[in-house]
């Protein structure tokens, strides 16, 4: 068992705990559980079948080591115009294609690279939960306004500053790091023993950008945000033709800019599948109206004491906008 670090008003704490148990299973341990513990400071517990912390921290430091081989999906990126080997296959937010052989080219990258993952659940997760860039979507019936970023996760909050992208530039980045670190460096970040951010490289809390949205910019321990950046799976997407995709979690519901997140509070031992079945929930998405009784009073016979919606926060650079999620409001479920 391990009580992870961080507290309940951040998101990075329940996106962590729902990686962690998705690189649990992965790892092959058997009866993954996650949920908070019943106090007045609620601190987030994963267990699994004869893993104790340093079997748990042992996983995590293989599975980013993993992700962090030249083979590994995390490692790829697109050859040919008008990538040219600077953006990752897999990140759903990169420069758009112009023509048609060029969108045919970047999907078969894609199939090929998912083709090879088959045998890792884990990583199907991560990819499908991310999105893609989106060649259906445009801005009118011209056709000629593109808008590739409407296929992607909206918990995708990497910021495309000089054109990074999510994968190549933050998740490739953090496997590195994790890789290189001890499996007790590991455990130490995931407890809070040690908050070590080598992903920022500055001495100024207030400008990390570790997290990357999942909380508001500070230091953020790297194993830590490596495990959350995995709870992005937890929250699958759903396309649509004609207008942007269905991020989970996400309110109001298909916005391309969502006014918050909404996660629901569940206090004791549940599994990753109770989890996701609440995630995706219609019931979820309208818990934060008192008025709905009946969303509330399903949630907590499926074991949920409470719900917590932390705002979406969008700045405002019109050409890289930086989106973070602030500080939660837990609302209890009468």
């Amino acid at each position: 068992m391990m009580i992870l670090a961080g507290d309940i008003t951040s998101a990075l704490t329940s996106f962590a705990g729902l990686g962690l148990a998705l690189i649990l299973e992965g790892d092959g341990a058997k009866r993954v559980r996650l949920g908070w513990t019943d106090e007045a400071a609620p601190r987030l517990e994963v267990s699994a079948e004869g893993y104790d912390a340093t079997a748990i921290a042992a996983a995590v430091h293989r599975h980013a080591s993993g992700c962090a081989e030249e083979a590994s999906w995390v490692q790829a990126d697109l050859e040919g115009p008008p990538w040219d080997g600077g953006s990752a296959v897999f990140s759903p937010r990169i420069k758009a294609a112009s023509v048609p052989e060029q969108w045919r080219a970047l999907q078969h990258q894609r199939h090929e690279g998912i083709d090879r993952e088959i045998s890792m659940p884990e990583a199907i997760d991560l990819i499908g939960a991310l999105g893609e860039p989106a060649y259906w979507r445009f801005a009118d019936r011209s056709m000629k306004k593109p808008r590739p970023d409407e296929g992607s996760s909206r918990w995708e909050m990497k910021t495309r500053n000089r054109g990074e992208d999510f994968v190549a530039n933050r998740l490739r980045h953090l496997a590195g790091i994790v890789s290189t670190r001890t499996p007790e460096g590991v455990g130490a970040g995931l407890t809070g023993q040690r908050t070590i951010d080598e992903a920022y490289k500055g001495n100024r809390s207030d400008e990390s950008r570790t997290a990357t949205g999942l909380t508001w910019p500070r230091f953020t321990d790297s194993a830590l945000a490596w495990c959350a950046l995995w709870g992005i799976s937890a929250f699958p997407v759903i396309h649509r033709l004609r207008q942007p995709s269905v991020t989970a979690g996400a309110v109001p519901v298909g916005e391309f800019t969502p006014k918050r997140l909404v996660l629901p509070v569940l206090v004791g031992r549940f599994s990753l599948g109770r989890w996701r079945a609440l995630l995706v929930s219609q019931q979820l998405v309208v818990a934060g109206d008192p008025q709905e009784r009946s969303a509330r009073a399903w949630l907590a016979s499926h074991g949920a004491r409470a719900v917590l919606q932390f705002p979406f926060q969008v700045s405002d650079n019109s050409s890289a906008p930086e989106r973070y999620l602030r500080a939660g409001r837990i609302e209890v479920l009468a």
